[in-house]
C-alpha cells in the first residue's frame, strides 16, 4: 500500500503524529493530513521531506 507515516521536527527530535496517512493537502495556511480511516488532522507546519521508499513524511513546524 502507499500510506506514510507522518513525523514533526521539534528541535532535531522527530515526533510522530499520525500513522496510515494517504493524503497530505495543504489547507488555510495548514496541512491537511487524512488516513486511511479518514481521520483528519490539521497541523500548522511545512513539509521538510518525503521519502516515499521508507513511506515517511517529515515536518517542520513554522519558525
Amino acid at each position: 500500500m502507499c500510506e506514510a507515516a507522518v513525523y514533526i521536527d521539534r528541535g532535531g527530535e522527530l515526533e510522530k503524529i499520525m500513522d496510515d496517512v494517504v493524503e497530505v493537502r495543504p489547507e488555510e495556511g495548514k496541512l491537511l493530513l487524512v488516513d486511511v480511516f479518514g481521520e483528519q488532522k490539521l497541523v500548522s507546519a511545512r513539509i521538510a521531506e518525503v521519502e516515499l521508499l521508507d513511506h515517511r513524511i517529515v515536518l517542520r513546524e513554522p519558525e
